[in-house]
């Protein structure tokens, strides 16, 4: 089993990379969800990705739908 050492703000977390759901960007740190939790680590998503091992990034540029607002005038 291998572990990775990422940081967060309290204590280093040491996560199994078998279990990484994804690895999201926020504004000031990295979401790293996992099996069992998610956690907020202080490293860059390329740096995490690469950490735990990812040969190549997916990154998603889809722009967010745009929110419609209804208005009702009658």
């Amino acid at each position: 089993m291998r572990l990775v050492k990422l940081t967060t703000d309290d204590n280093p977390v040491f996560v199994n990379p078998d279990y990484v759901v994804s690895v999201r960007k926020g504004m000031k740190d990295t979401a790293v969800q996992t099996v069992a939790a998610v956690y907020t680590v202080k490293e860059t998503p390329e740096i995490v990705a690469r950490l735990l091992g990812a040969e190549e990034l997916a990154v998603d540029v889809t722009p967010s739908a745009p929110r419609l607002i209804e208005i009702d005038r009658q």
